[in-house]
């Protein structure tokens, strides 16, 4: 290729505002590291064991795009009995991590539809995925500090033509998720409209489940959810990168015709870990939910000590903190100072907010202690 070529590509590489979007890591660089969309937690013996087992055992060839059928058919029925809807391993692709589903599902999915809709508050990884291949982009804004578009901005996106919605309940950023409310009036809307949506909801095993609602729960809108999100989180897979797309099959097929092409698969010794994973997950889960709900407790109320104002959320393994002072990067540069890094709300489209991930250990509250 012709140097002028090259040079070519890299301008316009570097001129795509949307590609270039600063975002989290998606796991932990280290344990001050409160800025990543998941903690780090330590691997089950008995995963590492399943995981030894299936690599003696000859599991090192490529596997069906979509992913080992007994690890779809593992999502497929913790899905089901957690949202209460009805998937099966057909309607179930493994991905390489979060960042492949959200991908996969904008490109192909959109696709289809032409243009979709997407929050003003959302991870920067979206707009990532956006970058790659233009697609007509819409904003629906957002008012509410909870970093969610309210019911009546979903109406108005729907009513100037969108038939796509991108939304993320719980919120990345904050955590806060839709009530059933709110999740029954946005499944109405777009059953009016004969509208899809694709929903991140890869936060929702860290919510009471007493209080989550998913879209995907009505029937009325069945054949166009697509649900996105990291399988079994908090088991110690956020470096095996394994995360999920659920959806209905005639959108599953352009979306594993493009994962082939991308990646043919998602590493075989991983899908094995997140089998064993999917087994203890049920058990040892809660206790993680429980550890993580009292240390956000408690971080909630030191934040004002801290100078920092707590916002509404649901999630149990984030939360999101204005300054009270309103200067936010200041308090940033006060953390990175003491070795604390946490996530800018102004990379999700929220300036002046900051993301802290509540981990296993005493980070998150030797962060809030460097500030008081």
């Amino acid at each position: 290729m012709p140097l002028s070529n090259k040079e070519a590509l890299l301008e316009r590489h570097q001129a795509n505002t949307l590609l270039n979007m600063p975002t989290p890591p998606p796991m932990m660089r280290s344990e001050t590291d409160l800025s990543a969309d998941e903690f780090v937690a330590p691997l089950d013996e008995r995963i590492i064991a399943s995981t030894a087992e299936a690599l003696e055992g000859g599991q090192t060839h490529y596997v069906d795009v979509p992913g080992i059928a007994p690890l779809r058919e593992a999502i497929a029925e913790t899905l089901s009995a957690a949202v209460g809807a009805a998937f099966s391993k057909a309607n179930i692709i493994v991905t390489a991590g979060m960042q492949e589903a959200r991908f996969l599902t904008l490109q192909m999915i959109g696709d289809l539809h032409g243009r979709v809709a997407v929050p003003a508050v959302v991870h920067p990884g979206v707009l990532k995925a956006l970058g790659v291949r233009a697609l007509q982009l819409e904003r629906i804004p957002v008012a509410d500090e909870r970093g969610l578009p309210t019911v009546d901005a979903i109406r108005a996106a729907l009513d100037a033509g969108t038939r796509l919605l991108y939304l993320e309940s719980p919120s990345r950023l904050t955590g806060a998720a839709y009530s059933a409310d709110e999740v029954a009036a946005i499944a109405a809307l777009l059953a009016e409209s004969e509208a899809g949506v694709i929903c991140d909801q890869g936060l929702f095993s860290w919510v009471s489940v007493k209080t989550f609602a998913s879209l995907a729960a009505h029937q009325a809108i069945a054949g166009r959810v697509a649900l996105i999100g990291e399988a079994y989180p908090g088991m110690g897979l956020a470096s095996w990168f394994i995360g999920y797309i659920a959806a209905p099959e005639a959108w599953v097929a352009p979306m594993q015709s493009q994962k082939q092409i991308m990646a043919i698969c998602t590493s075989t010794a991983s899908q094995y870990a997140a089998l064993e994973a999917s087994k203890l997950f049920p058990e040892a889960h809660p206790a993680r939910l429980a550890a993580l709900a009292e240390l956000r407790q408690r971080l909630v109320e030191l934040a004002p000590n801290a100078g920092l104002k707590p916002i509404e959320g649901d999630a149990a393994n984030v939360l999101a903190l204005r300054a009270i002072d309103g200067n936010g990067p200041r308090k940033l540069a006060t953390l990175r100072e003491a070795g604390f890094t946490l996530a800018d709300g102004a990379e999700f489209g929220a300036p002046g907010v900051l993301r802290l991930s509540v981990t296993l250990g005493d980070a998150a509250l030797k962060a809030l202690q460097a500030l008081a």
